[in-house]
């Protein structure tokens, strides 16, 4: 048997130990199955969505769990090199580069950017939600920090994810503000990112959908 884990640094497993020290580690653990984390710190989920499809051109993992970044995040290359992007300001990228990404970090402040950041992420999960249908692939997604605000507030079309995607449309469905509900403290507030006991937490919360699957 076989999990496959993608997201960013919460998948990751950042400031709990890293990969070993998961949430999707102690689900793999309890389903007795072997553990793949393709998860990279500060990604978009354009990348993560690229990963998970490089890696079932050659394998059929028994399970998929996707932790999505923010929406706001990009994928940029320049060359053989792809930059991360976020609405940090501080990301490092070729000297090229650095004015375009200036004024994107100006134009990620705009409600508009930011919302069609959102809907280009949530028509982008559901395709990736119908393929992994189409191959019989039993697969959980959930939202790390960022819920689809935006959906909600303007009463968008919502899709019917049947038990494969934690509510993604909740704030307090999310992996960060659930684990800051239940009273975890961040190991590191600057990146939202908990130790591993909130992964074990967060572990023993996703694992009742997993045995829906």
């Amino acid at each position: 048997m076989n999990l496959y884990v993608n997201g960013d640094s919460h998948s990751a497993g950042h400031d709990a130990g890293g990969p070993s020290h998961s949430y999707g580690k102690h689900i793999a653990d309890w389903l007795n199955a072997d553990f793949v984390c393709d998860a990279v710190a500060g990604c978009s989920n354009d990348s993560i969505i690229s990963r998970t499809l490089t890696y079932l051109e050659n394998n059929t993992p028994d399970y998929i769990i996707i932790g999505w970044s923010t929406w706001e995040r990009e994928t940029w290359r320049h060359g053989d090199i792809s930059y991360n992007i976020t609405a940090s300001g501080a990301d490092t990228v070729h000297s090229e580069l650095r004015a375009q990404y200036k004024q994107w970090v100006v134009d990620n402040a705009a409600p508009e950017f930011q919302h069609r950041k959102e809907e280009e992420n949530h028509t982008k999960i559901w395709q990736l939600h119908q393929l992994l249908k189409s191959k019989n692939i039993p697969h959980l997604f959930f939202n790390c920090y960022s819920h689809f605000y935006y959906v909600t507030t303007h009463n968008k079309h919502r899709y019917d994810w049947l038990d494969c995607y934690v509510d993604p449309y909740d704030q307090w469905s999310t992996y960060y503000f659930w684990l800051e509900r239940k009273g975890y403290a961040s190991a590191n507030p600057e990146f939202h990112h908990y130790g591993a006991d909130a992964h074990a937490a967060w572990a023993e919360f996703l694992l009742p959908y997993i045995k829906k699957l």
